[in-house]
């Protein structure tokens, strides 16, 4: 097993998800949120162990095409508990109301450490057409961040702009990435062949990325998105 950062920054992902709920929580009880963080870090626990037993490469799993839906079992622990809980959907929507929006920025602009997936294509451990057509704009995206952050501080971004923004980081991702990745696995809709193919994405401690961190922001992305929508209406910055 190769060292890797993509533990720590999961890791950093749900504590900046908790610092938020925490924030929120000063000003009014945020249970259901809280409890909504714990059951996604228990998820990440699960989904790593399972990566980490060698699961989501079994050849035995190759044929069921499991490019196309392992993510949308992440994405089933991340809203069905939203949709069932009228408390967390409130929690949620609080949560955006009174963050400053640079925060959400800075916590996309933690999408640079796709930089480590063009390091590990250049030595040979990645494969060249993901990091080519999901790795690159996931890090153009990250270093916009920091633009998108640095305007949302001088109170110059419209809820418009954010919003699209922010639907826009979720499409660099969806639903590319899911059809890229099958594209790329053994089984009948393999296209790229090259070694290393797919299966280094789901290869522990890697498998972090696709099956619990790379969801995480998009759906932050449509988090906030869904509540601009919602609010439709172009309001300050939070301070």
């Amino acid at each position: 097993m190769h060292l890797s950062l993509t533990p720590v920054l999961l890791a950093t992902e749900l504590g900046f998800l908790f610092l938020l709920a925490g924030r929120v929580a000063r000003r009014g009880a945020m249970t259901p949120v809280f409890v909504y963080g714990v059951w996604l870090s228990l998820y990440a626990v699960a989904t790593s162990i399972a990566g980490a037993r060698g699961w989501y490469v079994a050849e035995s799993l190759m044929p069921w095409l499991p490019g196309l839906w392992l993510q949308l079992i992440t994405v089933a622990a991340f809203l069905v508990p939203v949709a069932l809980s009228a408390g967390l959907r409130g929690g949620l929507r609080r949560i955006v109301d009174v963050t400053p929006w640079h925060w959400f920025a800075w916590f996309h602009g933690l999408r640079i450490a796709a930089l480590g997936t063009l390091a590990k294509t250049a030595s040979g451990e990645f494969p060249l057409y993901f990091a080519l057509l999901v790795g690159l704009p996931d890090l153009a995206f990250g270093l916009s961040a920091w633009w998108v952050a640095a305007r949302a501080r001088r109170r110059t971004l419209s809820a418009r702009t954010f919003m699209t923004w922010n639907l826009i980081g979720a499409l660099i991702i969806v639903p590319a990435a899911p059809v890229l990745l099958q594209l790329g696995l053994p089984g009948p809709l393999q296209v790229f062949t090259g070694l290393p193919d797919a299966r280094a994405v789901f290869t522990y401690p890697m498998s972090i990325a696709p099956m619990i961190g790379v969801p995480m922001f998009v759906m932050v992305n449509l988090w906030v998105a869904w509540r601009l929508w919602e609010t439709r209406a172009v309001r300050p910055v939070p301070a």
